[in-house]
């Protein structure tokens, strides 16, 4: 019923079943739950949408780095096979045995990298303990090789060899001469400390260096001394001069290199290098 402010104006009425208004009220609840579901549930998609994306985002980055970490281990794989390779010929060289890795990178998942960080970590290790049994041996061969005779106690023409010989003397001779000029400074040929200063029959004035490992060195027929028993020598340093003392036809040096007491061919020892060395040590 309508009824107007006015004295002129008429009542309206109307007259509506009560189903059209419960109808009314049903639908516009309906109308109301509809809506508020609706953005509820636009709401949770689109975060699920966005969830997503950031997820699908990670995921793209997290396989960029996949990518760049696999790149790298295949970089520092190759580069330790090189090395590897390296260390092997050095090793063959010094006639060391190879070293076999017990530690492969290849044959692993990619994606476990915690895995692949401590297979190179084993990897590095082995190298280091290569490295540390190379060092050890390099020095054990600066060592030797500063202690071995590998250079010429004088130059000069080789007058007489090692071995038999009928002029001017009958018989075996243990060392080489090499002619210099007499007064001419000789030179040890290796480190070591001398054990003999003075006569000795057939060499004259002798001087005598043990270098170790059962090696020594005569230098004979000089003129004078240069060094006394027990002294320290370097290789290269003074120790006699050339002279014509003992059994001998002119001013030279009978040079002589023993092993263990046994006169062995001094040839073998003159511009010796390094790797030669090693392998008559061994």
């Amino acid at each position: 019923m309508i009824v107007p402010h006015g004295a002129e104006g008429r009542t309206l009425s109307l007259k509506l079943p009560a189903s059209w208004l419960k109808a009314a009220l049903f639908l516009a609840i309906f109308s109301v739950l509809l809506v508020g579901s609706s953005v509820v549930y636009s709401t949770l998609i689109s975060r699920k949408l966005l969830n997503y994306a950031n997820t699908l985002s990670q995921s793209r980055q997290q396989q960029v780095v996949i990518n760049s970490f696999n790149d790298v281990t295949s970089r520092v794989g190759q580069a330790i096979d090189e090395l590897v390779q390296k260390d092997n010929e050095l090793r063959k060289q010094l006639g060391l045995n190879g070293w076999q890795s017990k530690v492969k990178l290849t044959g692993h998942s990619t994606g476990d990298v915690n895995s692949l960080l401590d297979l190179a970590n084993e990897k590095l290790a082995e190298r280091r303990d290569s490295l540390k049994e190379l060092e050890d041996w390099v020095a054990v061969v600066r060592s030797r090789f500063a202690q071995t005779p590998s250079t010429w106690p004088i130059y000069g023409r080789i007058a007489s060899g090692f071995g038999y010989r009928v002029y001017p003397w009958h018989g075996f001779h243990t060392g080489i001469d090499i002619d210099a000029r007499y007064g001419t400074p000789v030179r040890a040929t290796a480190n070591g400390i001398v054990s003999f200063v003075g006569w000795a029959t057939g060499y004259g004035k002798l001087v005598k260096i043990d270098h170790g490992y059962g090696v020594s060195t005569l230098y004979g027929h000089n003129s004078s001394f240069a060094v006394q028993v027990g002294q320290k020598v370097s290789r290269g340093q003074v120790v006699s001069y050339v002279g014509m003392t003992g059994w001998t036809t002119g001013p030279h040096v009978h040079y002589e290199v023993r092993r263990g007491e046994r006169p062995v061919n001094p040839m073998a020892y003159l511009d010796l290098n390094i790797v030669s060395a090693s392998r008559i040590w061994r």
